[in-house]
């Protein structure tokens, strides 16, 4: 892609572009097992889209699906999440009648979740460039996520490391850098603002949607340490004013650094735990339940226990 006056793209440490097709650079997949797929493409009844805003060209529609961040300049704008596909028409609607009548240039997907994705179906065709991680990209493409809907559309332009892209002379800083919550988290940061975007990295005030009870998709290449040491990353190097979760109300700093704290607690219990070598995955799984207080059936639970246990279990 060339510089022009509409946007330059600064792409750094091994960043791919492509426009229409993008070549699919393979990812190791680990060895867990497939958890039950959760319908997702049945659309569910929603209270009505609210903007609320977070700064003078910064926006967030929250609510079901994920929360939608909408930067708005004089040469259209960039969303950070899209929700699922069926949101699509009641997302533009109150973008078009309450943040702004401009063109969506851009959606940056936090990450390759259809809750947080789903819309670039609907994105892609009417003309806006999506953006995500490698990983990102390639789970799509290879459906790793259960239940997700057939037809989801992958980034056209994705990348690894680091990411700026300049819209409208607003600099945003895109970010991936390990595993998380998922192989394919990315932060996305305004520094003009203060404001960043963390997708589901970090739970804020929503405990229903698993605040105490962190999804760990490690078959979609997610690690609780890896989650740990990105939120380590964050809040080291980041000067951070307002969050916006993928799910929740907008906090602060300090809630990042709260729910590191609640991953690092879950992974010394869960790893003292095992460390006998005497516990079965069945085991772990009671523990989660029993001390941990996780519910039991629960996508949580389903999605994330066996790859604690091949993870955190004595090795050797």
């Amino acid at each position: 892609m060339q510089p022009s006056k509409q946007a330059l793209l600064v792409l750094m440490a091994g960043a791919t572009l492509g426009l229409g097709a993008l070549s699919v650079h393979a990812q190791p997949k680990p060895n867990v097992t497939a958890s039950q797929p959760v319908d997702q493409t049945t659309p569910q009844p929603h209270p009505p889209f609210e903007a609320v805003k977070l700064a003078d060209d910064l926006w967030e529609v929250p609510g079901a699906g994920s929360n939608v961040t909408i930067l708005v300049t004089d040469e259209g704008l960039a969303l950070v999440d899209d929700k699922y596909e069926y949101h699509y028409d009641d997302l533009m609607k109150v973008i078009r009648e309450k943040i702004s009548t401009k063109k969506v240039k851009y959606v940056i997907d936090t990450h390759y979740h259809a809750d947080h994705s789903g819309g670039n179906t609907r994105f892609r065709p009417a003309g806006a460039d999506i953006i995500s991680s490698i990983p990102g990209h390639d789970n799509t493409v290879n459906k790793v996520q259960p239940g997700a809907p057939p037809n989801m559309v992958p980034a056209n332009i994705a990348f690894t490391g680091e990411m700026r892209l300049y819209v409208g002379g607003r600099e945003i800083r895109i970010n991936h850098y390990g595993p998380g919550h998922t192989g394919t988290d990315v932060t996305v940061y305004f520094p003009h603002a203060r404001v960043i975007c963390v997708g589901d990295l970090t739970h804020i005030g929503d405990l229903a949607r698993g605040g105490q009870y962190p999804l760990i998709d490690y078959n979609g290449g997610g690690s609780i340490q890896g989650w740990i040491d990105r939120l380590d990353t964050i809040t080291s190097s980041t000067v951070i004013d307002k969050v916006v979760p993928g799910h929740g109300t907008v906090g602060t700093k300090a809630d990042i650094i709260a729910y590191r704290d609640l991953l690092e607690k879950l992974r010394d219990h869960v790893a003292a735990y095992l460390r006998d070598g005497t516990k079965t995955e069945a085991d772990l799984r009671a523990h989660l339940v029993r001390d941990e207080h996780w519910p039991d059936p629960g996508l949580s639970i389903v999605r994330s226990t066996h790859g604690m246990f091949m993870d955190l279990k004595p090795k050797g």
